[in-house]
């Protein structure tokens, strides 16, 4: 097998799949190294596809897919430690948290796609935090302070999660 045919396979697997796919899942198929995979990717996406890297693996947006009920950012501020509760508020309030952006002094923007739409996301986010401690979170650049673009059913549903992450002291408010 050709890299192309690798890469045109590689895309055709993740268009078809139901479930993101991880890179150690397309290694092992292709018998390549995990990082072979990632160039791969990043040069697929560079084509213009839209392949989305979640902490669950890689993923196809269709245009359907992009823009689902209401959708707004929220700003948090808390320490690693807090990660699990904040995570677990918005998924069990019926939110979807798209990604985490921060402000960096330097670099501008930073944006990490997250894709965290359950509890079980959420368990395998923090076994990778786990697994990789000496990777800091991206809010830690930022003293804590991040956005998370959130997805849900409705504007309640939004306000219902602005709620239980301000009672747990994690919602940013600046006085």
């Amino acid at each position: 097998m050709t890299t192309q045919q690798r890469r045109d396979t590689i895309l055709a697997a993740i268009k078809d799949s139901d479930q993101p796919i991880s890179a150690k899942q397309l290694a092992q198929t292709y018998h390549v190294s995990r990082q072979t995979i990632v160039g791969d990717i990043a040069l697929i996406r560079a084509q213009g596809v839209n392949i989305i890297a979640t902490v669950s693996g890689y993923y196809y947006q269709t245009t359907t897919q992009q823009i689902t009920g209401y959708r707004a950012q929220l700003v948090c501020q808390h320490t690693q430690a807090k990660t699990r509760a904040e995570l677990t508020a918005i998924v069990q309030n019926g939110g979807r948290v798209i990604d985490v952006t921060v402000d960096h002094q330097v670099y501008g923007e930073i944006t990490g796609q997250l894709g965290i739409n359950n509890l079980t996301d959420v368990k395998g986010f923090m076994q990778k935090i786990k697994k990789y401690p000496e990777q800091k979170l991206l809010s830690t650049l930022t003293g804590g302070i991040h956005l998370h673009t959130i997805e849900c059913a409705s504007e309640q549903d939004f306000e219902r999660i602005k709620a239980a992450l301000s009672a747990l002291d994690i919602l940013y408010v600046n006085n």
